[in-house]
């Protein structure tokens, strides 16, 4: 087992223009499919109802950083400790499951929270970060956190 150090690593999330119009964007286009399928009235009504809630959850939740679930921050301590940071919350640790997406247009997040059964999710776009501490924290999830 090698036991290594790095730079501790603070990421602060802001509000991404970018993935707010990206999610918008799918909501209009699902909508505009929808209401051009053979349905009845009322079924279009119901799955355009559906597709604006998980629009405005996802997008309070991942885009705007609104909702008190939303983590805001995350850090990774010098001997590779994971933390995140959610709005309405202190600081939880966190173990980035393998599931998580790293590429340096979209990174997506998995995490496990001890006493939560379900994974709580980061989506970045580079936009919602500075880039420099994007770049390292890419570089950690792909090299340092593999090696732990």
């Amino acid at each position: 087992m090698h036991h290594y150090s790095v730079k501790p690593l603070h990421v602060s999330l802001r509000a991404s223009r970018l993935l707010a119009l990206l999610l918008g964007g799918a909501c209009v286009s699902f909508v505009v499919m929808v209401w051009l399928l053979p349905l009845p009235v009322w079924g279009k009504g119901l799955c355009i109802l559906a597709m604006i809630y998980a629009a405005v959850y996802a997008l309070n939740n991942y885009a705007w950083l609104r909702a008190s679930q939303s983590i805001t921050a995350l850090e990774v301590g010098s001997k590779g400790e994971f933390r995140c940071f959610a709005r309405a919350h202190d600081w939880r640790d966190a173990e980035v499951k393998g599931s998580s997406f790293v590429t340096p247009w979209l990174t997506v997040l998995n995490l496990r929270l001890p006493g939560r059964r379900l994974a709580r999710h980061v989506v970045m776009l580079p936009d919602a970060v500075e880039s420099d501490t994007y770049r390292r924290l890419r570089v950690w999830l792909r090299w340092g956190h593999a090696h732990e």
